[in-house]
Order: C-alpha cells, then sequence, then structure tokens
C-alpha cells in the first residue's frame, strides 16, 4: 500500500523587490528641468519661424510701396481691416493677458490661437507700429500648453512646463536670456532655475534657426550694438536723457489710455477699431515714415537725422512714434512695446544731450531707451534686463539710471495706466511687479 500522497502547499505570493524610495523623487527632479530644457529650445524655434514670417510679409508689401507715400495709407488700411476680419472669428487678449493665460495651459483653445496669432503677423507685416512678441507668444503658449497637458503630472508642472515654453520664446525675440524669464513670471510662482534655463535653450535655438534659415536676418530685428567710454559722471550725465525718456513713456501710457477710450466710445464693433488704427497709422507713416514697423532697423537713420538737423526734430519723431505705438495697441493691432520705447526713449535721450557739446549722445541713448521702455511696459526690471543684453556692459549705468528712472515715474502714475488697465484683457496687476 502506496504511502499518502503529500498535503498540497499553499501558494506562496510571490515577491518583488521594493523599488528604492528615492526613484520618484530623483526621475521628478530630473525630468521637469530636462522637459522645460526642451521646450525652451522648441518654442525658441517656433518663435524664429513666426518671425521670419513676419519679415518676410513686410519686405513682400513694402518693396513694392516705393517712394509713394500715399500707398502707406493704402497698405495700413488694408491691415487693419485683415486685423478686424480676424477679430471677428476670435477675441485677441493683449500681449500680457496671453502671458498670464499661458499658466493655465488647460484653458487655451486652438482655434482662438489661430486667430490671435494670425492677427499679430498681419499687425507686423502690415507696418504696426509694434514689436513682434504678441504673435509669437500666442504660437509659443499653444504648443506650450500642448505639451504640458501631456507631461505635466500635476497642476504645478503644467504651469511649471507652460512658462518655460514662453519663457524660451521671449528670450528668443527679446536677444535675453535673463529678460524673457523674467517676463514671463513676474510673480515667483514658477521655479526660477527651470525658467532660466529654458530661457537660455530658447534664446540659443532663436538664433540658431533664424540665422541658419536666412542668414542675417537677426540684424533686423536687434538694436544697434552701442559702445562709449565708461566715464565717473556717466551716473550724473544718465539723469537728464533718462527723465526725457520716463516722461515719454508716461505720454505713451496716457496716449494709449486715452485712445482706447475713444475707441470704446466711437468704434464699438470689433472690426472697426483696427480699421480705425490703421487709417491713423497710415496718415502718421505718409508725414514720418519713420514712425511705422516696431523701431528696431529705424534707430540708426533716427539717430542720423539728429545729427543732421538737430535735437527739435528728434523730439517730434518720438512724440509721433508714442502715438502710433499707443494708436496701434489700443486699437487691437497685436503687438509688444518694448522695441518702439526704445526708439521713443532713444530719440528723447539723444535729444538732450545734444544740446550739450562734449558729451557722448550714446550715453543719453542708453538711459533714454531704458527709461522709456521701463516705463511703457510697466515691468522696469524686464526692460533693464533686456537693454543690459543688447546695447552691452559698457552702458551698464545709463541702463540702470533709466530703468530706475522708469520705476520712480511707475510709482507717480495713477493706478488705471501704470497697472496696464487698458490692454485688452490685461490683468491688473501692482506697480511693483517687475
Amino acid at each position: 500500500m502506496s504511502a499518502p500522497a503529500p498535503p498540497p502547499r499553499s501558494a506562496s505570493p510571490r515577491r518583488t523587490r521594493p523599488a528604492p524610495a528615492h526613484t520618484p523623487r530623483r526621475r521628478a527632479g530630473l525630468g521637469l528641468p530636462l522637459q522645460a530644457i526642451a521646450l525652451g529650445a522648441a518654442t525658441g524655434a517656433a518663435a524664429a519661424l513666426c518671425y521670419l514670417t513676419m519679415i518676410a510679409l513686410q519686405e513682400q508689401l513694402w518693396s513694392r510701396v516705393g517712394e509713394a507715400r500715399w500707398m502707406i495709407l493704402v497698405v495700413t488700411l488694408s491691415g487693419g481691416a485683415l486685423i478686424g476680419w480676424t477679430r471677428l472669428q476670435a477675441p485677441a487678449p493683449g500681449l500680457e493677458a496671453q502671458i498670464a493665460a499661458a499658466q493655465s495651459p488647460e484653458h487655451l483653445r486652438l482655434r482662438q490661437t489661430f486667430w490671435v496669432a494670425l492677427g499679430a503677423i498681419i499687425a507686423v507685416g502690415f507696418g504696426g507700429a509694434i514689436g513682434p512678441e504678441a504673435g509669437i507668444v500666442a504660437v509659443a503658449a499653444q504648443l506650450s500648453a500642448v505639451v504640458a497637458r501631456r507631461l505635466g503630472r500635476t497642476a504645478a508642472e503644467r504651469r511649471a512646463l507652460a512658462g518655460a515654453g514662453v519663457s524660451g520664446a521671449l528670450a528668443g525675440v527679446y536677444a535675453s536670456p535673463a529678460g524673457g524669464p523674467v517676463h514671463a513670471e513676474a510673480e515667483d510662482r514658477l521655479p526660477r532655475p527651470v525658467l532660466f534655463a529654458a530661457g537660455l535653450a530658447g534664446f540659443a535655438a532663436f538664433l540658431a534657426v533664424a540665422d541658419g534659415l536666412r542668414p542675417g536676418v537677426l540684424a533686423l530685428m536687434q538694436l544697434p550694438r552701442l559702445t562709449a567710454e565708461a566715464g565717473a559722471l556717466d551716473a550724473l550725465v544718465a539723469l537728464l536723457p533718462a527723465a526725457a525718456g520716463a516722461l515719454a513713456g508716461g505720454l505713451f501710457l496716457w496716449l494709449r489710455a486715452g485712445t482706447a477710450g475713444l475707441l470704446e466710445r466711437s468704434a464699438t464693433a470689433p472690426f472697426w477699431r483696427p480699421v480705425a488704427g490703421g487709417a491713423v497709422l497710415g496718415v502718421l507713416g505718409m508725414a514720418a515714415p519713420l514712425v511705422l514697423f516696431s523701431g528696431h532697423s529705424e534707430l540708426e537713420e533716427m539717430l542720423r537725422i539728429g545729427a543732421e538737423e538737430g535735437p527739435l526734430r528728434l523730439v517730434l519723431l518720438a512724440l509721433a512714434k508714442a502715438l502710433a505705438c499707443a494708436v496701434c495697441v489700443a486699437a487691437g493691432w497685436l503687438g509688444g512695446v518694448i522695441f518702439p520705447m526704445c526708439f521713443v526713449g532713444g530719440a528723447m535721450g539723444a535729444a538732450t544731450l545734444f544740446l550739450l557739446p562734449g558729451i557722448d549722445p550714446v550715453l543719453g541713448v542708453a538711459a533714454g531707451m531704458a527709461a522709456a521702455a521701463a516705463v511703457g511696459m510697466t515691468r522696469p526690471l524686464v526692460a533693464g534686463l533686456v537693454m543690459l543684453f543688447v546695447l552691452g556692459g559698457a552702458l551698464a549705468v545709463p541702463v540702470f539710471i533709466g530703468a530706475l528712472a522708469g520705476w520712480a515715474l511707475l510709482r507717480l502714475l495713477p493706478d488705471p495706466l501704470r497697472t496696464g488697465g487698458h490692454e485688452p484683457g490685461a490683468p491688473a496687476r501692482s506697480p511693483g511687479v517687475p
């Protein structure tokens, strides 16, 4: 008789080796910065493509105008009508509102982004006295939203990735790997190291793509590299042009607010506001073609005119440019104001020092540019960082004086002007925000 079979052995659960407790943290720590750097480079490259599109449209349109100044009005009116048509398709928030909205990537919609970007490209191409930032930020924000929704595991990570994308795009268009990140996030809610790494990547990608696809194109958007001998009295000399530039920036804010109020009362339909802006821009452009466009390529010509015709002509050009930019922004020609304000402040700063023989006007140009940009953007820190990278370290003292003068004037202005409330959809913010 055979022995009874042993009772079956109960199956014991299979033991798995536990993952080290530090693995998730290590992946999160490495993953977010690497993703942000890659996204910053991608948005920097996309910004370069968007900028090249704007430049190509400008060249195609304005090469046919020639010396016929009456054609300027035809072009700007046509641009206003096209922008008005895009407004009928979707509302268009201003630059600051776009930057704020980018931090909520789940709310961005592709259809609105398309019409906003198209309207901004038209605004730059048809001669608007504004910079290219708005269209570029619209494209960058949409690209960042797609990536953030796919890769971000938490709301904080999605906000950080979206901010990194905007940081890379702005760093490229500003030619400032520090100014872009600060403008992308001014309230310290996003990790600064991530934003600055993304900004540096976007800056490098912008330069590589733009110059790789069209060698020499960067000269069309970069401000001239000014040089001056540093002196012990630079800070004292810079006070007068800095004050003049800051006042010109304050005038721009006042003109923008007044124009916006006038258009709200007289042109209630969204189509007609850009058309009205195009009409005013065209009249100003026929009188002084230098007031058209962002001001990148017109600074050297403006300074030559000042040297030949005197400071009064510079003051008149500055006032006309401030009015043209104010009308464009108030009428919904989407774009940034830092580069037009550089033109305005540079003209005012040079005008003041042309009155003082023996002093290098470049000091006045640098101080005036920084001051006007600080007030016009209502972001002194961003303006100072952009000017410092663009103009160079030799002009750090007048740039600092200009940014400080802009900050001081902003503290004195009434809330509706300094909080940016007259930009379409702009969020209110305190004057202490950089």
